[in-house]
């Protein structure tokens, strides 16, 4: 039997003390948005064996999906406090408490998945994580994520600027994406990931924006048969965990924590693509969802004073400029 968990009472308490784990195994229990055939969860259990092997044994990780735990927002907020060993999230359910989170989610700020990988695998990568911990007292442990998010509507199709007038956009509760679809024409509709279907099929919403894998994952395709391909965002899911509980273990535990995800991320990143690429396949051909290209060129000007306000408002103009920059 375990001696200690990561839970609630447990971690709460090893953080209180500033302690280290003296336990025969370190249980480390996470959980996110998504059903367990994600690319997120099948790399989660891909982690777990790596780190099971790295720790000999001594670290294990317990997973848990569908947000079973929590919404996002919480999820996020539990390994803040140190009552969940770490979450892979959309890093925008964090901004209210920690605007500096939203950096990554501005429209078209990478040019590419190269550009993305330079960007976060370099310098700024590496900057902005440190910021992060300072800032919102969260450590990144590595970057996952890189797909594109595309638009997923029920009955109006957006074959251009002018289709999002109006149109009722579902959106994670963050304020700079509820400005960048403003600024679009849309109206946007904050919606519980869990509720994002009911809410398609109800009208609530028109539509909503996300990456392939979780459009089919969550089978939001059945209600929502148009798909633009917009690739506004090339997502960021940071893998997030406590820095001050990680900086209490043994040093032999947290390297081969860090080791270990270090190893698992390049895994992820590649489920995550392959996935990807399997689900624009599915959507086309198996599930008969219009795939529809688009002119992204009007969306820039429109978005531009979105950058200023962002950057002037949070002080990260340079960090965007640097972004920007990079080869």
């Amino acid at each position: 039997m375990f001696k200690h968990f990561v839970t609630t009472s447990i971690l709460a308490a090893s953080l209180a003390a500033g302690t280290v784990f003296a336990a025969d195994k370190i249980v480390l229990r996470t959980c996110n948005t998504q059903p367990a055939s994600h690319p997120w969860n099948v790399a989660i259990n891909k982690l777990n064996e790596i780190i099971q092997k790295n720790s000999n044994g001594r670290i294990e990780i317990v997973p848990a999906y569908s947000s079973s735990l929590g919404t996002e927002p919480e999820l996020v907020e539990s390994v803040r406090q140190g009552t969940l060993g770490f979450v892979v999230a959309d890093p925008t359910v964090g901004t209210t408490f920690c605007k500096e989170l939203e950096l990554t989610s501005l429209p078209f700020l990478f040019r590419d998945t190269q550009h993305w990988k330079a960007v976060l695998d370099g310098p700024v990568g590496k900057k902005y994580a440190e910021l992060v911990e300072q800032k919102c007292g969260l450590r990144v442990m590595a970057y996952w994520g890189g797909i594109p998010r595309e638009v997923l509507s029920v009955k109006k199709e957006v074959k251009s600027l002018d289709d999002l007038k109006n149109f009722k956009m579902r959106l994670a509760a963050s304020e700079l994406k509820f400005k960048v679809w403003e600024a679009l024409g849309a109206l946007p509709i904050s919606v519980a990931y869990p509720e994002i279907y009911s809410a398609l099929v109800s009208g609530l919403v028109d539509g909503m924006e996300n990456e392939m894998t979780s459009l089919v994952a969550s089978k939001f395709y059945e209600p929502a048969k148009n798909m633009t391909m917009l690739a506004h965002e090339i997502t960021v899911r940071p893998l997030f965990m406590n820095p001050k509980w990680l900086d209490g273990l043994a040093p032999e535990d947290k390297a081969a924590i860090e080791k270990s995800i270090a190893e698992a991320t390049p895994i992820s990143r590649q489920l995550e693509q392959d996935g990807s690429d399997k689900a624009l396949a599915e959507m086309r051909d198996k599930f008969k969802v219009k795939v529809i290209e688009i002119d992204k060129t009007p969306f820039y000007e429109k978005l531009a004073p979105v950058y200023k306000q962002y950057g002037d408002s949070t002080g990260l103009t340079q960090m965007i400029n640097d972004i920007q920059a990079t080869k």
